[in-house]
């Protein structure tokens, strides 16, 4: 049972032992003296058939439908320990975006492939495969076959050894030997089909997804397929200098086609469907009220709202279902 149901459940209690010994309560007892010192017989006799039947009937049925509909009491320390968090209502920008897929690929410009700049026998070899270079460094001695004197490899960029081809010993005769990367930064190329193709135009802004990494950008370059493929490349510049991503990935990417800005709207996390109907719980003093919203348009993220909400109020935008549950077995406690 969550913290907030006990609350209203002892809450209930103790107004049905109130209903049940009126004349114990400090409310009943004052209004029964005054109306033994000041009232007549008849007085009496209405105010017995008054508590019977009018008292009485708002006692049975008072409590069944005063309570105000749709209502969860919960204090402030409760509410903050069950994590439920608000933010206040305000406008905010509605998207249509399409949804694409690709992968992440290096950057041509940075990768290099390292060889001996003459034919000869390697003599050393410093660095393996994952180990990180600076340029300048040695990488590898080589002895030159013409010359039988030995002379340096050295990196000719920054990055990452991603292949080695050679050990020492083994002669250098044009081959590559290394090859360094530099994945700071990094390309997604998706796919845009035909069906897509006419929304999708270079500069529109893509948010980059894998599992729970996101990252912002835009489209740099929209290119034609290979001569067998009916798609076009859209390529994405992608800021990798955390390291979190890695060529060959696969990604999606969320295109905004289009956005419009909405005097209102809610967060779609916020929502929660009771009797039917598109609800929020709206903060007050006495806990959290639901509030009926009509809806206009939607992205996935967020929705436009058109009524049941002002702007400012605050929403629960977060463990609203703890609420929506508690609603609703007091309501399935209420009906039984």
């Amino acid at each position: 049972m969550k913290p907030f149901s006990s609350c209203l459940l002892i809450f209930l209690s103790l107004g049905t032992l109130v209903t049940a010994f009126p004349e114990k309560s400090h409310g009943a007892a004052f209004s029964g003296s005054s109306r033994e010192h000041s009232a007549p017989h008849g007085d009496e006799h209405a105010d017995e058939h008054g508590d019977e039947h009018g008292n009485g009937h708002k006692d049975e049925h008072g409590d069944e439908h005063g309570g105000q509909e749709g209502l969860v009491e919960i204090t402030p320390l409760l509410a903050q320990k069950a994590g439920i968090k608000t933010m206040p209502a305000g406008s905010g920008e509605i998207k249509q975006t399409v949804t694409v897929y690709g992968k992440a690929v290096a950057e041509p410009s940075r990768v290099s492939q390292v060889k001996a700049r003459f034919s000869g026998v390697i003599t050393e070899l410093k660095v393996n495969v994952g180990d990180k270079v600076e340029a300048g460094d040695v990488l590898a001695q080589v002895e030159s076959n013409s010359s039988l004197t030995r002379y340096s490899v050295t990196a000719p960029t920054s990055g990452i050894v991603v292949t080695r081809n050679a050990n020492p010993g083994e002669l250098a005769d044009g081959q590559v030997l290394l090859t360094l990367a530099d994945y700071s930064r990094l390309w997604v190329e998706y796919q845009i089909f035909p069906g897509q193709a006419q929304a999708v135009i270079s500069g529109q802004a893509v948010t980059v997804s894998s599992g729970f990494e996101q990252a912002e950008s835009a489209i740099k370059h929209l290119l034609p397929g290979q001569s067998n493929q009916d798609f076009l490349i859209a390529r994405v510049p992608l800021d990798n200098r955390k390291g979190i991503w890695s060529p060959g990935l696969l990604l999606s990417g969320s295109i905004v086609l289009s956005q419009i800005e909405v005097p209102l709207v809610v967060a779609n996390r916020a929502l929660q469907e009771v009797e039917g109907q598109q609800v929020v719980f709206v903060r007050t003093e006495k806990g959290f009220q639901t509030r009926t919203l009509v809806l206009g348009q939607s992205d996935g993220i967020s929705s436009q709202v058109l009524s049941g909400l002002n702007a400012g109020e605050h929403y629960v935008v977060e463990n609203s279902y703890l609420l929506k549950a508690d609603l609703e077995k007091s309501s399935a406690e209420h009906h039984h």
